[in-house]
């Protein structure tokens, strides 16, 4: 699962041309839609930046990261990549690219819940989350994280995690050249061994900042002796 995400403070256009070196075709920002402001806590419902492929080429555009699938009135912020027939008409035509710097999990430490924040080691500053997208009743874009079951080196933290893809994979992800099957055999499976994670402050709802992306070490209880 992942509910929490981060995406830094690169601007849309910082962005489009990072992901440029990664398509066959001009990666555009929308100017028609207010900007994703993501930072380093996103959460569902906020605005988040998206690229998907269009007539022409590609568009990066802003979506709200929770939506409800054409024919459901479940609002979603994950889609399981193994629950295709659900998805089926997102898989036809509404893939889309979310673009972050890593995602927060929580696991059991010492019998309470404490976040972690995992990423992986790569030499472009963005990791690339695959999603679907539509039209929520506004007209507006809405999107939702495809997940699938954790790579082995992160099992223990989460029993699902978001497909992170690998950039030759984006091209043919958002022009649907990548089949539905080849998808699921091979999206978000190729990263072992690179994934870095560690735990982190407990997250205030206000906190911002690079700073909650730190390790963190929790102070040692003091004893009376």
């Amino acid at each position: 699962m992942c509910g929490k995400f981060a995406a830094g403070h690169l601007t849309q256009r910082q962005m489009a041309d990072l992901m440029n070196y990664f398509l066959y075709g001009t990666l555009l920002p929308d100017g028609s839609v207010p900007s994703a402001n993501p930072g380093y806590q996103v959460n569902p419902t906020d605005l988040v930046n998206m690229a998907m492929s269009q007539e022409d080429g590609f568009l990066l555009t802003s979506a709200k990261w929770q939506m409800t699938p054409q024919g459901s009135s479940r609002k979603l912020i994950n889609s399981k990549i193994e629950n295709a027939e659900f998805w089926a008409r997102y898989w036809q035509s509404g893939r889309c690219v979310i673009p972050a710097i890593g995602y927060y999990e929580w696991s059991e430490v010492d019998g309470r819940k404490e976040p972690h924040f995992i990423t992986i080691r790569r030499n472009n500053p963005l990791l690339f989350f695959a999603g679907f997208y539509g039209r929520g009743s506004d007209g507006k874009y809405e999107c939702s994280i495809i997940t699938r079951k954790p790579a082995e080196q992160i099992a223990h933290l989460h029993s699902r995690m978001p497909v992170i893809m690998a950039p030759e994979q984006i091209q043919n992800w958002l022009t649907y050249t990548m089949s539905q099957e080849q998808a699921q055999n091979e999206m978000g499976t190729g990263w072992e061994g690179r994934f870095e994670y560690h735990r982190v402050a407990p997250i205030k709802s206000d906190s911002e900042g690079p700073e909650l992306i730190e390790p963190y070490d929790p102070p040692q209880a003091s004893f009376d002796f």
